[in-house]
């Protein structure tokens, strides 16, 4: 009797094992290429899907700055990165082209050093934060999820608007020493002078995306934008003077092209569909 049972319970743990392992199968079956739902109401239309959404980024801004002279290496200048942040809205057309604005918290830095006789230099951080109203497009270049179309690589270009980039002084700062014998004493002056200039109003701009879908309505990505504007629309004139005569000088200016990379997060505010006509 007892042998019975135990050959019974060693048929039920078998069939049970097959029935799991079947499961197990198919419960990792790959998945299928996704299909999008068919238009079978309107055969003679075209439909693309539409999207209005929101944008949220950061990321690292890096600008350049160039030296006209270091007056016997009295001056020095060196290129300056800073922190990025923006918003934006826009329109986006079955996922392939975009458009969008915002607004673009934009630094424009640059560092100066002026040498001292104590070995270590005086160093200053001198620009502006511009106030950036960004109109760019967005093109889907390639799919690089062939299956999902989770994730995409798209190009774009715009111009950035900068709202309070005006002729103005920023910053001015003055050094004074004396040199010479204790008979005749020199008065010397090295005087900084910074300006926002005019030429900072609009720029050009071109970018990468790299982007991918996260849940429905949600993406984030990661960009590379490569921004082309005037050279010096931040402007330091350096002047150094004996005895109020001026012996020398220098500019130190920023430079036209800057780069920005960073993380955008996107979700969508609503979505529909725009159908287009198959005949003409």
């Amino acid at each position: 009797m007892m042998k019975s049972i135990f050959i019974f319970l060693f048929l039920v743990v078998g069939i049970f094992a097959e029935l799991k392992a079947q499961d197990d199968e198919e419960y990792y079956k790959p998945p299928t290429k996704r299909l999008d739902v068919r238009n079978n109401a309107y055969p003679n239309l075209n439909r693309k899907e539409m999207s209005l959404y929101m944008g949220l980024e950061g990321g690292f801004k890096l600008n350049y700055a160039s030296l006209s002279n270091t007056i016997g290496n009295l001056v020095n200048s060196q290129n300056n990165n800073d922190f990025a942040w923006g918003v934006s809205v826009g329109y986006n057309l079955d996922n392939r082209w975009a458009v969008e604005t915002g607004y673009l918290k934009n630094p424009v830095y640059f560092i100066q050093s002026i040498a001292s006789g104590r070995g270590v230099p005086f160093t200053y951080r001198i620009g502006a934060t511009l106030h950036t109203i960004p109109v760019r497009f967005k093109y889907k270049v390639a799919n690089l999820d062939g299956i999902t179309k989770s994730a995409a690589l798209y190009i774009g270009g715009g111009v950035l608007l900068n709202t309070n980039a005006k002729e103005k002084l920023i910053y001015t700062r003055t050094f004074t020493g004396v040199s010479g014998s204790p008979a005749k004493r020199d008065t010397i002056r090295l005087t900084s002078d910074s300006y926002i200039t005019k030429k900072m109003t609009a720029a050009f701009e071109v970018q990468t995306e790299l982007q991918g879908r996260i849940a429905n309505g949600f993406y984030i990505s990661l960009f590379g934008r490569m921004n082309i504007g005037q050279s010096g629309g931040l402007r330091s004139d350096v002047v150094y003077t004996q005895n109020s005569n001026k012996i020398d000088g220098a500019t130190q200016s920023l430079r036209g092209i800057s780069y920005n990379f960073g993380l955008l997060l996107r979700i969508d505010l609503a979505r529909g569909y725009k159908y287009l006509s198959k005949v003409e």
